[in-house]
């Protein structure tokens, strides 16, 4: 297996996407940027908790006795375990999306919660991508591209419907009926989409944050066949167009935030 990354973070030195590679498995996290207020019961920042349950989930998925849910969960609960005698979780505490994949003799399991995706790029030249969308039919005012740095207060819906408050979606989060990301529930991996495909119909896969899923959603440069392409040839491009687009984007269509992290991390055979 090869593998290649590019990240841009939003803000130097405050990057809340983490990703790594260790021996045949591979993970995405994209902390979420949610107002501090949702967040108050634990004084960890959301780059230390996207980058220390990265680790922990790498470290559980090399262990083949555990599925991709079971190695998420277990991640949870050691990273719950580290703070929660200082942090009361309960109150509000950090969370990320997470997509992971490994390779199980000819297949590629995968692993994807929240809206971080996954782009399967077929020897066919097919792309398929595979993105938990369930926070995207939910009615939040205020960023018709998503949020910079996972599914926060504010995103646009894509099934209409009257807008909620902030605190409306924060109860959602994690909730039946809602949508579900890591945080310091561990029963959330169960919640995570799962699969698996031939290694042998790959050509590439990408594990990409909603940061770069930008470039389809919200500023409409690219497909999900194009991106992938892109990713392929010229990653670093990738990122650099995107930039250039975010700061061309008129007034009225900004999201919260002007710019997002940005990470892909590709995969070959």
């Amino acid at each position: 297996m090869r593998a290649s990354l590019v990240t841009s973070e939003a803000r130097p030195g405050a990057d809340e996407d983490a990703a790594g590679v260790l021996g045949d498995v591979a993970v995405l996290l994209d902390g979420a940027g949610i107002p501090q207020r949702f967040r108050a019961g634990c004084h960890h920042s959301v780059a230390w908790f996207s980058h220390t349950l990265a680790a922990h989930l790498l470290a559980r998925a090399t262990d083949p006795a555990l599925s991709l849910r079971e190695s998420l969960a277990a991640a949870i609960a050691e990273v719950r375990a580290l703070h929660e005698h200082e942090c009361d979780l309960e109150a509000g505490s950090p969370s990320a999306t997470v997509v992971a994949v490994r390779r199980a003799g000819e297949q590629l399991e995968h692993l994807v919660l929240c809206d971080s995706s996954l782009l399967l790029h077929g020897r066919d030249g097919t792309v398929r991508r595979l993105t938990d969308d369930r926070v995207d039919h939910l009615v939040i005012p205020g960023d018709a591209g998503g949020p910079a740095g996972g599914p926060g207060t504010e995103r646009a819906s894509r099934s209409g419907g009257a807008p909620r408050t902030a605190d409306e979606i924060e109860a959602l989060r994690n909730a039946p009926g809602g949508f579900w990301l890591a945080r310091h529930e561990p029963e959330a991996a169960e919640e995570a989409l799962i699969g698996s495909v031939p290694l042998a119909e790959l050509e590439a896969v990408h594990l990409v944050s909603d940061g770069v899923t930008r470039a389809v959603d919200l500023l409409g440069t690219h497909t999900a066949s194009t991106l992938s392409r892109a990713l392929l040839s010229a990653p670093g491009e990738v990122i650099t167009q995107l930039r250039a687009a975010e700061r061309d984007l008129p007034e009225a269509m900004r999201p919260r935030k002007i710019h997002d992290d940005a990470t892909a991390l590709t995969l070959r055979w």
